[in-house]
C-alpha cells in the first residue's frame, strides 16, 4: 500500500492511500514519447505532457510535437471541454494549453496537471506523465508551494540590460542547483530566479516549502549513451529544417514578434536570427544541435540526481517494472 505523507530515505509514506502514476523522464530525443505511448497501451493509461515547449500552439516542429487528432467523445470531457490529442489512440493532454506569447509557470501547469489526473483517475485509468522539464516533473511529484516573494520591477528593468549567459552565471554562483534544473532559454524564469535569490539571500531549494504528496509516483528514466543520444538529436534538428522549421518561425515571428514567451527557445531563436540576417542558416543549424546538446546533458544531471529514479533502457524494461509497481 503507497500512504500518504513524508518520503522518507526509502520513499516511503505516512498516512493515507494514494493513487498510482507513472512518470517517464530524461533528455531531450531520448525516446520518452515512445515509452510514454507502450505504458499506455500496456495499463489503459493516458498521457499528460511535462513540457514546457509542447505547451504552446502553433510550435509544432521545433518543439518535436506528436501528431494526432483533435476528438472528444465518450469519457474524455474534462477540463472546459478541452480536446485531448489523440496520437495512436492515446489521449495526450498538456499539449497546445497557451499561446507563444502566454508566461506560463510552473504553478500553473502544477494546477492544470492535476486536474488532467484527476480526470485519468476518475475514469480507471493510469496517469503516464511523460517529459524532460524536470521543474514539472519535481512540482507534481515533490508538490513544493511557489514563493510568495513579489515581483520587483526596478529589479527587472536593471536586469533587462544582461543578457542570458550572463543572468546563469549569477544563479549559478548563488545556487548551482537551480542553474542545473533552470531553462537557460527562458528568461523570465531566468528573471524570476534573480528576484527571489537576491530578495532572500537563500537559495530556491532553502526557501522552498513542499505539501504533503498528492501521488504515489514510479519515474522512470530513459538511460541512453551519450554519443547515441546526440546523433539522435542531430538527426532530429536536420528532420526539423527539412520539414519547414524555418517556415514554422517565420510565421511565429510575424505574429508574435522576436521577444514572445516561447520564441526564445532552442530552435527557435537560432532561426529568429537567421531570418533577421544574423547568421547563415547552416549556422544557426549547427547551434540548435549545440545547444540541444548541451541542454540534454543539464537534463540527465538534473534527473540523475533522482535517486527515486529507475532507469531503463527501452519499452519492455518500462512495462516491467510498471508492472511491479502496480
Amino acid at each position: 500500500m503507497v500512504i500518504e505523507g513524508r518520503i522518507d530515505r526509502n520513499h516511503m509514506y505516512t498516512g493515507k492511500e494514494l493513487p498510482k502514476i507513472i512518470a517517464v523522464v530524461g533528455p531531450t530525443a531520448s525516446g520518452k514519447s515512445a515509452v510514454g505511448l507502450a505504458l499506455a497501451r500496456a495499463f489503459d493509461g493516458e498521457v499528460v505532457a511535462a513540457d514546457s515547449r509542447t505547451i504552446y500552439r502553433d510550435m509544432n516542429i521545433g518543439t518535436a510535437k506528436p501528431t494526432g487528432e483533435r476528438v472528444l467523445g465518450g469519457d474524455l470531457r474534462q477540463m472546459a471541454g478541452e480536446k485531448p490529442l489523440m496520437v495512436e489512440g492515446i489521449p495526450h493532454w498538456g499539449i497546445d494549453i497557451a499561446d507563444p506569447d502566454e508566461v506560463f509557470s510552473v504553478a500553473e501547469y502544477q494546477a492544470y496537471a492535476d486536474k488532467a489526473i484527476d480526470g485519468i483517475l476518475k475514469r480507471g485509468r493510469v496517469p503516464i506523465i511523460v517529459g524532460g522539464t524536470g521543474l514539472y516533473v519535481r512540482a507534481l511529484l515533490d508538490r513544493p508551494n511557489f514563493t510568495e516573494v513579489p515581483p520587483n520591477e526596478s529589479l527587472r528593468m536593471e536586469l533587462a540590460t544582461l543578457s542570458n549567459a550572463e543572468l546563469m552565471a549569477e544563479i549559478a554562483e548563488r545556487d548551482p542547483d537551480t542553474a542545473s534544473a533552470i531553462d537557460e532559454d527562458n528568461r523570465r524564469r531566468l528573471e524570476r530566479a534573480i528576484e527571489v535569490l537576491r530578495a532572500t539571500g537563500k537559495t530556491l531549494a532553502e526557501t522552498q516549502k513542499f505539501d504533503a504528496p498528492k501521488y504515489a509516483a514510479l519515474q522512470l528514466g530513459i538511460e541512453i549513451d551519450r554519443e547515441e543520444l546526440y546523433q539522435r538529436i542531430d538527426e532530429r534538428v536536420d528532420a526539423m529544417i527539412a520539414g519547414g522549421l524555418v517556415d514554422e518561425v517565420r510565421g511565429l515571428k510575424d505574429k508574435y514578434g522576436n521577444n514572445a514567451t516561447a520564441m526564445t527557445g532552442i530552435g527557435y531563436r537560432q532561426i529568429v536570427e537567421f531570418l533577421d540576417g544574423k547568421v547563415k542558416l547552416r549556422d544557426a543549424v549547427t547551434r540548435i544541435k549545440f545547444d540541444t546538446h548541451h541542454y540534454a546533458k543539464r537534463q540527465e544531471t538534473w534527473f540523475k540526481r533522482d535517486e527515486r529514479i529507475v532507469w531503463v533502457r527501452n519499452a519492455k524494461e518500462a512495462i516491467e517494472a510498471a508492472q511491479k509497481f502496480l
